[in-house]
């Protein structure tokens, strides 16, 4: 029977496990492993009231570690994760998707080092190189072949941190010689660093999370609580906060808040091993009532009262939403808690305010916070242990707080832990029943002393702009010298960033690379970057141009839009040239690859594709001198651009509307040319029969030709030109002709002196009789 369930189980039928491992309690008498394998069934079946109550008799009836409670802490985080989604909440990934300047998304704090990956998001160096998934956390793109000691400082980045931010800055020294102190377990020390660090960025979240750690290895849990409190305070949509904060309850023995801090750590990200570690650990200590050894487990399985948790789990649930009977679907004070944390995160911003004391207080309503009123109307409304509970593990979404400085604690979570932080620890029992303080909130700002930053967020939001982690500076630090492209000396549009570290307007580093493989800058190797055609905009430094910078990036923003306006007008009419490649003759309606290699064609073919035209002229030479090229020539229009590691490229092509050459001229180094376009005469209806019996001796005629080649001459064309096209019953539906006759005029063996006559020709008639004739000699000839 045992088998049979555990049969059951694997195949995620939970309810008959659920039922055999019942009956078979009922037969062969109460034991820990059957008790344990029904609790399981009922947790991942979502009945949890019936779930605890099995977990408790288990663990009455026998020795089980808190590593069998996996199957309860995967169902509890995967409840819990579906409510927040049916909630609405915007999940981790979401809440990251943010336009930020300075914030790492990692570790959120002002990135130390920064590195800008080739997605154009940018993070700390350390961050980075901690992080083993090879996937950027804002755009969920996959770097295989990321290496974080390869790519260089983003250089215009890390001076504006630095000249904007010094004490930041400072901060961030100080912190790194902490964390050095900390890796000596010299924790006293690194107390003391973190500490001066705090005095010069008291709102940044990493120094006290890393304080927080190092009180934990000195067992002043307290105190490591309070700097953990103060982590969820300034940032609710970090994880590592709430981890902090659980591991700090756990020590002080207040297992249940634990939990819910745990489990508020893993609604903002579920990976966390070390978070549901710690929960299972919790969860663990809570439905260990007794000991299982003590004689009065045996006699009081069924009579012993509920667990601090199954109490908490009663007051919590209206109904078990987890009977599919019911079909109930509120959403209980404790989901309530794991809904807002997400919905604290997904939408926190920086506030470009001062942070103030972490002892500061107000007695006015605390912004994020949500009423500990039951949603449901339940008894939980009423119960002090459960408001009290709510208010604990509220979060705060709007604190008046700047945002902070610089990588990561020297833990990321559960990393190498010192003896006095195991969870297994024993003691501080008599502080379970402690309450912590609430977090202090600073007083807003009265209306009629705004600051600088509010009055810029004010005007971003107006313009549509979203920038996440407005900073206080000193406006008068700003200079625009400091955001222009080393290249045009403009203003950056578009800036992307390097490997090597530095960066420049996209269409600046597109026209150099189009010369050199090397950077403008450093002239270290771009080969790999002009390979992978890796032209992301670097996502910081385009925000804090539209942050700071707004109406200096408006115009820049224009003058790009005229250049780009200016280039798609081409060919419009008389009066606008049209680039000119000059190279061979293309006709009507017939394919045209292109090989191009040389500089100047590369930006003309970039041109055409950035403006949205896709169009170039196509005219042959007619001396030594590129300049002397022919008066007629033929539009060919981009279908595909295949690009080579070197930054040659291979272009697909067809050719399009016919054109005579008015004047000649030059831009950015290639031919232009004011033209006029040609198209064939209107066919009478006297002239129709005529020509339809001309069109079908003609098409006979080249059918015979190209089936009398040799094979491999046959198969050449055929590779390069396609198939010879059918037959067009009505001549004159086309302002060029029929496609067919195009296609002999490219095919047959002509020089390019009758070519050229063919293709400014505007009688159909007459491009017919000339066909005619060359057909006729060439059968000659055989």
């Amino acid at each position: 029977m045992v088998d049979l369930a555990r049969q059951a189980f694997s195949t995620n039928n939970f309810g008959l496990a659920a039922d055999i491992f019942e009956r078979t309690i009922q037969e062969n008498g109460p034991q820990a492993e059957l008790y344990l394998g029904l609790a399981d069934s009922f947790a991942r079946a979502r009945q949890f009231t019936k779930a605890f109550d099995a977990y408790t008799n288990a663990l009455r009836l026998g020795r089980v570690s808190h590593e069998k409670l996996k199957h309860l802490v995967t169902a509890l985080i995967e409840t819990l994760s579906e409510d927040v989604n049916k909630s609405g909440a915007c999940s981790q990934h979401d809440s990251m998707k943010k336009s930020c300047m300075f914030t790492c998304m990692l570790c959120r704090g002002i990135v130390n080092d920064p590195v800008t990956i080739s997605c154009g998001h940018t993070f700390c160096r350390k961050c980075l190189e901690r992080d083993s998934s090879k996937a950027c956390k804002v755009c969920g793109i996959v770097h295989n072949r990321l290496k974080p000691s390869s790519i260089c400082t983003n250089v215009v980045l890390s001076k504006l941190i630095h000249k904007w931010f010094p004490d930041s800055c400072r901060a961030a020294e100080l912190k790194a010689e902490g964390n050095r102190f900390f890796e000596k377990k010299d924790f006293q020390s690194a107390i003391t660093a973190y500490s001066e660090a705090i005095q010069l960025s008291d709102s940044d979240h990493l120094l006290y999370s890393n304080r927080s750690h190092a009180y934990a290895a000195l067992d002043q849990f307290a105190k490591a609580l309070e700097d953990a409190e103060r982590v969820v305070k300034l940032r609710p949509d970090w994880p590592k906060g709430f981890f902090r904060k659980g591991t700090a309850l756990f020590e002080l023995g207040r297992y249940e808040d634990a939990v819910i801090s745990f489990l508020q750590c893993l609604a903002l990200d579920k990976e966390v091993t070390s978070a549901r570690d710690y929960l299972s650990r919790a969860l663990h200590k809570i439905l260990r009532q007794l000991p299982p050894d003590d004689p009065k487990t045996q006699l009081r399985q069924q009579e012993v009262n509920p667990s601090p948790f199954q109490q908490l789990l009663h007051s919590n649930f209206k109904m078990s939403p987890f009977l599919p009977q019911f079909g109930a679907d509120t959403l209980t004070q404790l989901k309530e808690i794991m809904d807002h944390t997400v919905a604290a995160a997904s939408n926190f911003q920086t506030p470009p305010t001062s942070s103030s004391s972490p002892s500061s207080s107000s007695s006015g309503p605390t912004p994020g916070s949500f009423s500990t009123k039951s949603c449901s109307g339940d008894s939980a409304a009423s119960s002090p242990a459960v408001g009290s509970m709510l208010e604990r593990h509220r979060c705060y979404s709007s604190p008046s707080l700047d945002v902070s400085m610089s990588p990561s604690s020297p833990d990321p979570y559960g990393r190498q832990r010192s003896r006095s932080q195991s969870p297994d620890r024993k003691g501080h029992a008599g502080s379970s029943r402690k309450r912590c303080r609430n977090p202090s909130v600073t007083q807003p700002l009265s209306p009629s002393h705004s600051s600088p930053q509010k009055c810029l967020r004010s005007e971003l939001e107006g313009a549509g702009v979203v920038a996440a982690d407005v900073r206080e500076m000193d406006m008068s630090l700003l200079c625009e010298e400091d955001v222009e492209c080393s290249l045009c000396y403009r203003l950056f549009y578009q800036p992307v960033t390097t490997p090597c570290g530095h960066s420049f307007c996209r269409e600046c580093l597109d026209r150099c690379l189009d010369h050199q493989t090397s950077c403008p800058m450093c002239k270290s190797s771009l080969t790999e970057y002009l390979a992978q055609r890796r032209s992301t905009v670097t996502e910081s430094l385009q925000t804090i141009l539209m942050t700071y910078f707004p109406r200096q990036y408006r115009e820049r923003q224009q003058v790009h839009e005229d250049e780009v306006s200016e280039l798609a007008k081409m060919g419009q009419d008389t009066q606008h040239e049209i680039p000119v490649f000059v190279c061979t003759l293309g006709f009507p309606t017939v394919p045209c690859p292109l090989h191009v290699f040389e500089p100047r064609y590369r930006l003309m073919i970039r041109q055409c594709m950035e403006s949205g035209t896709r169009q170039f002229g196509m005219v042959t030479c007619l001396s030594d001198n590129e300049e002397n090229f022919s008066d007629y020539g033929c539009m060919l229009e981009v279908r595909d651009v295949h690009f080579f590691p070197d930054g040659r490229s291979l272009v697909d092509t067809v050719g399009g509307r016919r054109f005579k050459v008015l004047s000649r001229g030059k831009r950015d180094g290639y031919n232009t040319a004011r033209v006029e376009f040609l198209t064939d005469h209107p066919i009478s209806q006297t002239q129709l029969p005529e020509i339809q019996s001309l069109q079908q001796e003609v098409y006979t005629a080249t059918r015979t030709w190209l089936d009398g080649l040799p094979p491999v001459h046959r198969a050449r064309i055929l590779r390069h030109f396609g198939n010879l096209p059918d037959l067009d019953p009505n001549p004159s539906g086309s302002p060029n002709g029929p496609a067919w006759a195009w296609w002999c005029v490219a095919v047959l063996p002509l020089e390019t002196r009758v070519q050229l006559a063919m293709l400014a020709m505007g009688s159909f008639h007459d491009r017919l009789r000339s066909l005619h004739k060359v057909l006729r000699y060439l059968s000659r000839r055989k």
